[in-house]
């Protein structure tokens, strides 16, 4: 039995540097990805005038006494544009890019291979302290399913959703 669980660990130590090596390609690969086909929306980190009172925020900053109101109207720098998410209905309806398809895929897989290094790791364990890496692969393991389940239902909601638009579409198009 010995035997055994050292055979396990000496091969579950191989394979966690070769998923950790895998996992950091992935990364990598995701990073000049994403480096390359992103774009600049033309009001990103630039001054938008809003048609909005002053909030308590714009207020306080400027040096008032943080009232909300008044007759001026408020400026704020964009930092980031919404457009930069990628949200389970443009996935589900077919509104993703092509990219932005590759960058969720390449995220999953980047998952994926977090989660088969820690069990990896936790294999190496085996020989010395068998109860606490069992223990670690099961509750790794847990938080890993639950994770792809929360992203199933994601998915499942906006497939309901889209059914739905669909369905209501039709039914005026008919009448």
């Amino acid at each position: 039995m010995d035997s055994l669980l050292l055979t396990v660990a000496t091969y579950g130590e191989i394979a966690m540097y070769v998923v950790i090596l895998l996992f950091a390609i992935d990364l990598l690969a995701l990073s000049i990805y994403a480096s390359r086909s992103g774009k600049i929306e033309p009001e990103e980190s630039q001054l938008v005038t809003e048609n909005r009172p002053l909030t308590a925020g714009d207020s306080a900053a400027m040096g008032g006494s943080g009232v909300p109101g008044g007759r001026y109207r408020g400026k704020h720098k964009v930092l980031a544009s919404r457009s930069l998410f990628v949200s389970d209905m443009s996935l589900v309806d077919g509104t993703a890019t092509k990219a932005q398809r590759r960058l969720v895929r390449g995220m999953k897989l980047a998952a994926i291979f977090f989660w088969l290094a820690w069990v990896f790791g936790e294999l190496m364990l085996l020989p010395s302290q068998p109860i606490l890496a069992a223990i670690f692969i099961m509750l790794l393991t847990y938080g890993f399913m639950m994770a792809v389940k929360s992203v199933r239902k994601g998915r499942a909601d906006s497939l309901r959703k889209l059914q739905e638009r669909q369905a209501s579409r039709h039914a005026r198009h008919k009448a």
